[in-house]
């Protein structure tokens, strides 16, 4: 058995969108519009799950805390140190606050609360 996406709700779909284009060279696999107001993305990275960033006008944002139960990060693998020093360098441009990363706890991953307060875990 493989996951074969996650779905997010997020208020901005298209800059949502733009932040995994840009900063992960995800590509759109599928777009899903309902007379509704429903949108998605449906992103595709080199290899993986595809992850599905939704948004609908009823969307209800509650504050979010990283100790509540449920889903609490997506962790995304990039091919090379480099490529993830990049990574924390565009994550701390945007003012993103870093949780976690090589230079303060060694290892090769970095955590931080990005967009719309959503935490990525990102390993090389």
């Amino acid at each position: 058995m493989k996951i074969s996406n996650v779905g997010m709700y997020v208020n901005d779909l298209e800059g949502a969108k733009e932040f995994f284009m840009t900063t992960f060279d995800a590509q759109i696999h599928d777009i899903y519009e309902e007379d509704n107001g429903f949108k998605s993305y449906i992103l595709k990275f080199d290899e993986g799950p595809k992850l599905e960033l939704m948004n609908k006008p009823e969307i209800v944002d509650i504050k979010k805390d990283r100790n509540q139960a449920g889903l609490i990060h997506i962790c995304l693998k990039v091919d090379s140190i480099e490529k993830l020093n990049e990574v924390i360098t565009k994550f701390k441009a945007s003012g993103y606050e870093i949780l976690y990363e090589p230079a303060t706890v060694g290892g090769k991953e970095v955590r931080a609360i990005t967009f719309e307060d959503n935490i990525l875990e990102v390993s090389a």
